[in-house]
């Protein structure tokens, strides 16, 4: 049961595996994405502002359809 694994061997294992572009790829995307829903709930968290009125509030939204 003894595995006994040298520094090196898990710094390559561990290179390999957090280095691989399917790895990283799908963690950028994750980190993108709770990056923007940080940013909107702290938008959303005070109150005089509004996160999904601001472009109507700006008037970059025009209502007559």
């Amino acid at each position: 049961m003894g595995n006994n694994m040298k520094f090196e061997d898990y710094y390559k294992e561990f290179c390999e595996v957090f280095g691989h572009p399917l790895w990283i790829l799908p963690m950028f995307v994750i980190g993108f994405f709770v990056f923007v829903e940080t940013m909107h709930l702290n938008y959303h968290a005070h109150a005089e502002r509004d996160a999904h009125g601001y472009c109507k509030s700006k008037n970059l939204i025009n209502d007559d359809y």
